[in-house]
């Protein structure tokens, strides 16, 4: 789909305007559709069956309007390649990271790359990333001023679910126990809504698609519900404001008692070796094993 160091996925063509088309289409036999279930639902004389049979094809009209837009999501990425061919997706990843300041997941870059830049890049394809920094780092260690790295586990095991910077103090990159990994997720949030003083923290204008991941991840995080699609756009700025300062406030807490933590698990792996302080302690095993591996 995207070029990762050189190498490129293919894109089939898309005649743009045509899906568009379809899409609209749907979209208008979804609303038809859902205005006669909710007639439906209200009319005591329509059969259970009949209003389960009318949200099947609703259903199904849900799935072909996701595919659609599946479709123009990758065009509209693969139609920008051209313009990014002097910023690899690596260097848009450690930029993102450091957006964030802190490590995060596959799946939620993902979500954020293609709302705040159009990138589509498939979380699967994280992994392949990070081997290959680690291939590019045994090459020529530290000729790169940051690697697409790992967190590491309290034991200095490599801990591949979360993403990180390697030139991050080495406290940054752990996690040590679930309560860290609610660091990382209250710091979605808090980024999301912008931090204090920040261009997003006082944005006033149509919601972005950013401001949709908001909405979704303060609702899985901090169960707060999002403000009503008729909402002003001050009454969606409050509502920003109040996630963004029910974030910092559990940040707070949560930093109080995982800090102290993770420094001391930083400290008893500062003796390892550069290569495993930024790839775990297995990493060394890892590729031994592989080496020692033939084809039949």
């Amino acid at each position: 789909m995207l070029a990762l160091h050189g190498s490129s996925g293919k894109v089939g063509i898309v005649n743009v305007p045509a899906v568009r088309d379809e899409l609209a289409a749907t979209l208008q036999e979804t609303l038809l559709l859902q205005q006669r279930l909710m007639d439906d639902v209200r009319d005591n004389g329509v059969p259970v069956a009949d209003l389960v049979a009318q949200v099947t094809v609703l259903e199904r009209l849900d799935d072909r309007r996701d595919q659609l837009i599946s479709q123009l999501r990758r065009t509209a990425s693969a139609g920008k390649r051209p313009a990014r061919t002097s910023r690899p997706v690596r260097e848009i990843l450690l930029e993102t990271l450091a957006h964030f300041r802190w490590p995060q997941n596959a799946g939620f870059l993902e979500e954020y790359l293609l709302a705040r830049h159009q990138l589509q890049v498939d979380s699967r394809a994280f992994a392949p990333l990070r081997r290959d920094e680690r291939k590019a780092w045994d090459r020529a260690p530290g000729a790169r001023e940051a690697y697409i790295a790992p967190a590491l586990k309290p034991d200095g095991s490599a801990n591949p679910r979360w993403i990180t910077r390697s030139d991050w103090g080495l406290e940054r990159r752990i996690v040590a126990t679930p309560r860290t990994e609610r660091l990382f997720d209250l710091y979605k949030i808090y980024v999301l809504a912008g931090r204090p003083g920040s261009a997003e923290a006082s944005y006033l204008g149509p919601r972005t698609p950013v401001d949709a991941l908001l909405e979704k991840y303060a609702q899985d995080i901090l169960d707060t519900e999002p403000p009503s699609a008729s909402a002003s756009d001050e009454e969606f700025r409050a509502w920003r404001a109040h996630v963004r300062e029910r974030a910092g406030t559990a940040i707070g807490e949560i930093r109080r008692d995982d800090e102290p933590d993770r420094k001391q698990i930083a400290r008893q792996l500062a003796g390892l070796p550069d290569r495993e302080r930024i790839w775990g302690r297995d990493a060394t095993i890892e590729a031994e094993g592989r080496s020692n591996k033939h084809p039949r």
